[in-house]
């Protein structure tokens, strides 16, 4: 199956925003590790780094990180942490210009330790995969084309790994448009069922919902996503933590620019600049959906505690802010007796959280 070069040209609107998301997760990534004490290194890996920039000089991943990390740096003034970046291009003339792109960010950056690699992914991927242990904090970026290169071992492997975030781009459209194809589907998690209530707009929600079953058993992991429409097609972004406070600085991200789309996924038409009389009728469906499901396990008796609200809200990829918002709609319904609900990251890792009363 022919595969586009999407660096043949300048970048489109999607990819501008895939690029843009990794940028700003980034941004919020690095001051997190650079003044933890317990990590020593942080390490970037781009498995899929491309030229460095595309046709108009527009910044690609690699001159996005580099930028990114000077930032960090400027800012924070912590010249002691080490920190790698690692680049990975097959394709030997779109390497030449990396290597060359990369060079001169050896200069701007004397502080990062760059390593630049020619290799299929699987080959360089097993190559790196034991610097990622230890006391080491890792961005993971695949950018793959397609849907084939994160099997299930390579996705078991990364959420294995401690300390450690991936971001990895599938193209979702691919796995609804070929669906009774084995080829296609033996690379996914997606089982029969999934495809009942696919479309053209939700696939890719649904796609990267399906990577909790390849969760190895008795991890805790977070997992987010991010739709891209790009013409007819839609594609999108698999994030991937152990860490809740990982997931709730990505969903911050994504909710910025709409919620997990960058197109109206639910069919919503809600104009930010022209709202309705009625607040509930701005309300995204993504979110209405949230609070009966949140209003379901709390009035059963399911959901308990701050922290459980506020997991729940990450597991069904909104904020606690809209959490927050359920509940005490739930007791101005009076549902619930009144009471403050501080739903934060930092309210539930108080040692003293009150469970939440129940009628």
């Amino acid at each position: 199956m022919p595969r586009r070069d999407l660096h043949q040209k300048p970048y489109d609107e999607g990819t501008q925003d895939k690029l843009d998301l990794y940028r700003e997760y980034l941004r919020e990534w690095l001051p997190v590790f650079i003044n933890l004490p317990s990590v020593e290194t942080l390490q970037i890996f781009d498995f899929f780094a491309g030229p460095g920039n595309d046709t108009e000089g527009n910044p690609g991943s690699p001159l996005i990180t580099c930028e990114e990390i000077r930032k960090a740096l400027n800012h924070h003034g912590n010249r002691t942490k080490k920190i790698r970046a690692y680049f990975n291009e097959c394709a030997a003339d779109k390497y030449q210009d990396l290597s060359s792109c990369i060079d001169e960010q050896r200069i701007a950056l004397p502080q990062v330790e760059f390593t630049i690699k020619q290799s299929d992914f699987h080959s360089v991927f097993e190559q790196w995969e034991p610097l990622m242990r230890g006391k080491t904090a890792n961005l993971l970026f695949l950018d793959q084309n397609g849907v084939q290169q994160i099997t299930e071992d390579i996705f078991k492997t990364i959420v294995r790994l401690s300390l450690t975030d991936v971001i990895f781009f599938i193209s979702s459209g691919m796995v609804n448009r070929f669906k009774n194809i084995q080829e296609i589907r033996k690379y996914v998690p997606v089982t029969d069922a999934d495809f009942v209530p696919m479309n053209g707009k939700n696939v890719h929600r649904i796609v990267a919902d399906a990577y909790r079953r390849w969760i190895p058993e008795g991890h805790t992991y977070y997992r987010g996503s991010f739709s891209i429409q790009k013409g007819p097609n839609v594609y999108g972004l698999v994030f991937g933590s152990h860490h809740p406070r990982g997931i709730d600085k990505f969903l911050h991200i994504a909710w910025r620019k709409g919620g997990d789309a960058n197109f109206d996924i639910d069919n919503d038409g809600i104009d930010p600049n022209a709202p309705s009389l009625f607040s509930e009728y701005d309300k995204p469906t993504k979110i209405t959906v949230f609070e009966k499901d949140l209003e379901i396990e709390v009035l059963e008796h399911r959901i308990l505690t701050n922290k459980e609200v506020y997991i729940f809200s990450l597991q069904c990829g909104v904020l606690g802010s809209h959490a927050k918002a359920a509940m005490n709609k739930m007791v101005k319904e009076e549902k619930l007796p009144h009471q403050v609900f501080r739903i934060s990251y930092g309210a539930w890792t108080k040692p003293n959280a009150e469970p939440i009363k129940h009628f």
